[in-house]
């Protein structure tokens, strides 16, 4: 009897452990990549008057080019060494052809985010939607991959009301990933979690 009983518990913990591999942690490149769409993709500082270069100032509202009353924003770029001036013209220098993207309508600082750190792992409370299989809290630190020196100039950081934009300055999140039926991989499925890939410029017509 004390033999049955001894196998019987003996079958039970191997049931617990078989279950207990089922509720792994993911690991931190499991948690990377589930994270990939949000990190990846460059920062940029965008207006649509930045698409194109040459570029000249117009006094006029239906003029051929931006409103003269974007001139600051030119002028903080001539100061950050991406921009010549020659009146109410502006042009790219080297090193504003090397940040210039015409898809992106502007200049890229810098190669989109990382994570700097996985703090904890825990496993989600609650209903998560019959399409997961098992779901986690994360929390982790992020910071901003390397930005380009042209960007921490004080003239560009003007154009931001966001002082950390422009700086690698970690800040701590939290979100929710998770397996799903019929997918590999570990996926976000939290909504609320974007990270602010660049500054948009406000424009005056």
């Amino acid at each position: 009897m004390r033999f049955t009983a001894f196998h019987r518990l003996a079958a039970l913990a191997g049931a617990f452990s078989a279950l207990a591999g089922c509720s792994d942690k993911p690991s931190d490149s499991d948690i990377q990549a589930a994270l990939a769409g949000q990190l990846d993709g460059q920062a940029c500082l965008t207006a649509p008057m930045f698409r194109n270069f040459p570029v000249t100032l117009s006094d006029s509202f239906s003029g051929p080019g931006p409103a003269s009353g974007n001139a600051p924003a030119f002028d903080a770029l001539v100061s950050a060494g991406l921009l010549t001036k020659n009146g109410a013209s502006y042009d790219l220098t080297d090193a504003g052809r090397a940040a210039h993207q015409v898809g992106s309508q502007g200049f890229c600082y810098a190669d989109g985010f990382e994570i700097a750190e996985v703090k904890d792992v825990s496993e989600a409370k609650g209903q998560q939607g019959p399409a997961v299989d098992q779901a986690w809290d994360v929390t982790l630190d992020i910071r901003q991959k390397p930005v380009a020196d042209w960007a921490k100039s004080p003239a560009v950081k003007q154009l931001s009301r966001d002082p950390d934009v422009f700086t690698q300055k970690v800040h701590t999140y939290h979100v929710t990933v998770a397996t799903v039926k019929g997918e590999k991989g570990l996926r976000l499925i939290d909504p609320r979690f974007s990270l602010n890939h660049g500054v948009s410029v406000s424009q005056g017509f």
